[in-house]
């Protein structure tokens, strides 16, 4: 009988989410509002709450954290540091000991790919987690509500990664942040997802895409919610290539039996499905009736499509826009990493999302001066619209003036707080010999020289060759190009490059740099080097490429992906 009356209530408050995530969302909201009004004065309170809290541990000992009166008094004693640099401290914590970097132990580590083979283990304690994560999700799903009402009104397709991917020597999780909160959100909020917690945890990768494709088909889905564009690209394109297995799943209430899914997992989706004939029924008339089955069709109420959409993502908006009606938005997802949720609040109109002052103490460098000995650190308040800035983060989970090796852009101000805009990893900025080419001016040449030749790439990543002082850009050309077409494309890229880049003007009238070199690659460009990420262990939702990079192992990579008889 309680299990009856705990069903209909769960049913009653998901059907009526929206106005009850306005209660927690709104008192949220109106306190970042009054955060962001004086956006030093919060930002010097978190320095200091953050000194406090770490003030005993091995880490602030050492840096003399009770002494520290101020920001100035902060940088002098405390030196920027990139993970690396951070390892051996949270690889202490791993092993079980506590107070290093932060009090205790963490609840978890949010794992990400590092600039070497070991990956991060980026800690989330137990105080960051009530302090700055807790009611995040709240707070976003409120800005999201604001300016898209009904938002909320189906179901969201939410796409994360698994919460427990292992454990570290003491016994402490590790995996995705997003997903233990997903997986633990309350039982009314479950209802409004399509795609069951134990779905994220399948392990194959063909095999978790259709089981998120069954479910999510079979719904009525009002919102997409996933960091990565290409997982959305990914997703509409096999719903096509799948929609007769699929359509047949969604009659019969059944879950292909041929699918690679743990058998735990198996029994627990399929104990939740039945039989939707209706479902599919309109689903055979949508396919009969159009060329290419798109969620413009089968998702009529869809309100919107919230991803990532700047950086290098911004090559996949393109690619996934035909896929959905022009009336439907596509929002980016904000400025987000495993490190810290930086951003909070969401603006539509500058496609950018407002630094989340209250959550962690944030440092910048103007772009151009983070190679200099003497470079100017500025605080959140100081900067300036339309400027580019590399961004530091000290928080409450052990990251101190931690170098997030990002690009972002101020693309105006909330109150007297910075509205920020991804615009690209540090390490997408290569110089053979001095030019500093931007991973951005590399995008930019090639979309100059796809619009001149009237060619469209599929996808590119363009290689420093240091030894022969050459760019080379390995590129998909939709539907194959000529060679001499293959020629005329890289004159019009180089022509380009010297335009946006004045450094690689110089080195190639001076010949320190021969003319960018073109090598096409053979179909499924991106898909091979996908599988191939996701070969080596990246997670689903969180493997990043570079359109812009250097290395002997990345080389060696490129060749391995140009070759098409390679199985990857």
């Amino acid at each position: 009988m309680a299990s009856g009356f705990r069903g209909a209530l769960n049913r009653f408050l998901s059907r009526h989410l929206e106005t009850i995530l306005k209660i927690p969302g709104s008192r949220l909201y109106r306190k970042a509002v009054r955060q962001s009004r004086d956006c030093a004065a919060t930002q010097a309170a978190v320095l200091d709450e953050i000194l406090d809290y770490a003030g005993e541990t091995e880490f602030g000992r050492e840096h003399g954290f009770s002494e520290i009166k101020g920001y100035e008094e902060f940088r002098r004693r405390v030196p920027v540091r990139d993970y690396e640099q951070h390892r051996a401290w949270v690889e202490r914590h791993a092993r079980g000991e506590e107070g290093v970097l932060f009090p205790g132990k963490p609840i978890m580590y949010n794992v990400s790919s590092g600039t070497t083979a070991a990956p991060k283990l980026i800690p989330v304690t137990p105080y960051a987690f009530e302090r700055t994560i807790k009611d995040r999700g709240k707070l976003w799903l409120y800005g999201v509500m604001r300016h898209y009402p009904g938002v909320f009104k189906g179901k969201d397709l939410s796409l994360v990664s698994s919460a427990v991917e292992g454990h570290t020597e003491d016994g402490t999780p590790y995996g995705s942040l997003s997903g233990m909160v997903y997986s633990n959100i309350p039982e009314f909020m479950k209802l409004v997802h399509t795609i069951p917690a134990s779905a994220v945890d399948i392990a194959d990768h063909r095999a978790k895409v259709y089981t998120m494709l069954r479910f999510g088909l079979g719904s009525d889905v009002s919102v997409v919610l996933t960091g990565n564009p290409s997982t959305v690209h990914n997703l509409v394109t096999n719903a096509d290539a799948w929609k007769e297995d699929l359509i047949r799943d969604i009659r019969d209430g059944t879950l292909r039996a041929d699918l690679e899914l743990e058998p735990e997992i198996r029994a627990e989706l399929e104990a939740s499905l039945s039989p939707d004939a209706d479902r599919a029924a309109e689903l055979v008339r949508l396919a009969g009736a159009h060329e290419t089955l798109r969620p413009a069709e089968y998702w009529p109420s869809l309100r919107l499509v919230h991803t990532w959409k700047n950086g290098n993502c911004a090559m996949f908006i393109p690619r996934i826009r035909p896929w959905f009606r022009e009336d439907t938005p596509i929002l980016d997802f904000g400025y987000i990493a495993s490190e810290v949720a930086a951003t909070d609040l969401l603006d539509p109109e500058t496609d950018g999302s407002i630094l989340a002052v209250g959550n962690a103490f944030f440092e910048f460098v103007p772009l151009g001066q983070e190679d200099a000995a003497d470079k100017t650190f500025l605080m959140a308040h100081q900067l300036e619209e339309g400027q580019a800035y590399f961004i530091y983060v000290t928080t409450l989970s052990g990251l101190y003036r931690y170098d997030m090796n990002d690009v972002v852009e101020v693309a105006g101000h909330f109150h007297t707080t910075p509205i920020l805009r991804f615009l690209y990893k540090g390490k997408g900025i290569t110089s053979i010999t001095g030019e500093k080419l931007s991973e951005a001016q590399l995008i930019e040449a090639v979309r100059r020289a796809s619009a001149e030749m009237d060619v469209q790439t599929e996808f590119f990543v363009g290689y420093a060759d240091a030894e022969q002082q050459v760019y080379r850009l390995f590129a998909e050309f939709t539907g194959g190009l000529a060679p001499e077409r293959v020629g005329a494309f890289g004159e019009a890229a180089d022509r380009a490059l010297r335009e946006v880049n004045v450094e690689y003007q110089a080195k190639r009238k001076s010949d320190r740099l021969a003319p960018l070199a073109v090598e096409p690659v053979g179909p499924r460009f991106f898909d091979r080097y996908r599988s191939l990420r996701l070969a080596e262990g990246a997670p689903l939702g969180q493997f990043k490429w570079m359109q812009l990079c250097s290395g002997d192992a990345t080389l060696e990579r490129l060749k391995r992906l140009t070759d098409t008889s390679d199985p990857v």
